[in-house]
């Protein structure tokens, strides 16, 4: 299985995003900004931090605060699983697969190619047969007459033009000239009247009128057609047909691309449509409170709550704080919109959940070897996070390197440049039972005021005592980040 299939949302945070911390400075009376892998960011490291990076004043909040401390956490996290030593690709990412929905996708997929699409493909019969109707690629050059139909007119002032359009068609086919005509009548701009019209398509045209002019040939003239808002004569000048052979693929691609939408369609009419799906009152609401604090919202929202219901199913609060837990993309999506949209994307979700049910009815899960594909490819990503903190094996399995120290480095480094930053999200669930990573709420609201406090104060670092370099030169410092 290709593992370019696995697109897991990666969250990114925007300014500096990012978590730091370095030493065991927890003191007596103040709770820690955050804990990871046994290690502590006091609130004091993190708020001298702040207040002496490059970052705004804007940015001394709670909100970057608690940002930079999950960065914190999660270069500690990794930098403890690659001192194991470890590798990513030990870990157990099945609730990752299952509540991320990985594994449904690859259900619904394999559904959608074995049962849905069977026999879509067209026959190469079926592909001349279309190009003989359709013309699909046919550009005609035509001339026109336009009567527009006045805005609000009633059925006299449209039957009166109608008629007056026959009556000019009749002088067209009897031989009067097209372009003297259209000069005389025609309600296009004055420079257009008469003028040709090249290389119309099928869009071109108004529906009642597709399918007529593209069977005349040049020299025709077409019938009066009516539309919402004109009245209109057409006569061909010109037909440019390409070869069939030539556009044989790019018809093949058109035919199996409208064929998959209808077949889909009627996929989802079938499996969806008599599932009578209802969405629960206040359940828009309910969903977004979760989204945008999964947390706090397990205090008071029970998780076998029902947000969503149809035959034979049910979508419930535990399935949706989950799911956002491990997929903070979407999680974001719910947060952000509004009711209306996030009934919607509830919706959705149950028709997912709907169709997924179809799929393990005909046997489609997904198999021991895509499982594992999946798994590698989660793998990789994590790898890839850690590359990008500037975490490798070699670098960790360094006997100087001091977690406390380089992840305090690391957060002054991440501050300072001010870049986009990634960090875990979704793989909490992987790395939560082995090393443990908490943010406290408290710690973090501390932090920020106390970066307040030191910024219009004009105070710096030197109340703490900073970590000495290390590795400088290949020998004092490791650089990392």
């Amino acid at each position: 299985m290709n593992r370019t299939l696995v697109l897991i949302g990666i969250a990114v945070s925007g300014l500096a995003a990012g978590c730091g911390a370095f030493g065991d400075a927890l003191t007596t009376h103040a709770r820690p900004a955050a804990t990871a892998a046994g290690h502590v960011l006091s609130q004091e490291e993190l708020g001298h931090l702040m207040a002496n990076s490059s970052v705004p004043d804007s940015a001394l909040t709670p909100y970057w605060a608690g940002e930079f401390a999950r960065l914190w956490a999660d270069f500690v996290v990794l930098s403890a699983l690659y001192e194991d030593p470890d590798t990513t690709r030990s870990l157990d990412y099945t609730r990752l697969l299952e509540d991320g929905r990985h594994l449904s996708a690859i259900a619904v997929m394999r559904y959608r190619d074995s049962v849905v699409m069977k026999g879509v493909e067209p026959s190469d019969e079926e592909l001349r047969e279309y190009w003989d109707v359709h013309q699909p690629y046919t550009r005609l050059d035509v001339r026109r007459v336009v009567l527009a139909v006045p805005s609000g007119s009633g059925d006299a002032t449209r039957d009166s033009l109608l008629n007056e359009a026959r009556s000019l068609r009749e002088r067209l086919v009897g031989g009067a000239d097209f372009v003297t005509v259209a000069r005389e009548r025609s309600d296009d701009p004055a420079q257009a009247r008469g003028q040709v019209l090249a290389y119309q398509a099928h869009d071109d045209f108004p529906p009642a009128a597709d399918s007529v002019v593209f069977s005349l040939q040049p020299g025709e003239i077409s019938p009066v057609f009516m539309s919402e808002d004109e009245v209109l004569i057409y006569r061909i000048e010109a037909r440019r047909e390409p070869d069939f052979e030539t556009s044989r693929d790019q018809l093949f691609r058109l035919v199996l691309e409208a064929r998959q939408e209808e077949r889909q369609r009627q996929a989802l009419e079938s499996a969806v449509g008599d599932a009578r799906r209802a969405v629960m009152q206040e359940a828009p609401a309910l969903a977004t409170e979760i989204a945008r604090d999964p947390t706090l919202a397990a205090n008071r929202i029970p998780d076998g709550m029902k947000l969503v219901t149809w035959d034979g199913g049910d979508l419930s609060v535990e399935e949706v704080r989950r799911l956002f837990l491990v997929r903070d993309d979407i999680r974001r999506v719910f947060a952000e919109a509004s009711e209306d949209d996030v009934h919607d994307y509830l919706m959705r979700l149950a028709r997912d959940e709907i169709l997924v049910s179809a799929a393990v009815s005909s046997g489609l899960t997904a198999d021991a070897e895509q499982r594992e594909a999946l798994a590698i490819a989660l793998a990789d990503q994590l790898g890839h996070i850690a590359a990008r903190l500037g975490l490798t094996t070699q670098l960790v399995a360094n006997p100087r390197f001091d977690i406390d120290e380089q992840g305090y480095y690391f957060l002054q480094g991440t501050m300072d440049r001010a870049r986009a930053t990634p960090w875990l999200g979704e793989f909490r669930v992987v790395l939560d039972p082995r090393f443990p990573a908490r943010v406290d709420e408290s710690g973090v609201r501390s932090a920020a005021r106390l970066a307040a406090e030191l910024r219009a104060a004009g105070a710096g670092p030197a109340e703490l005592e900073t970590p000495e370099p290390q590795f400088e030169d290949g020998g004092t410092r490791v650089e990392v980040g």
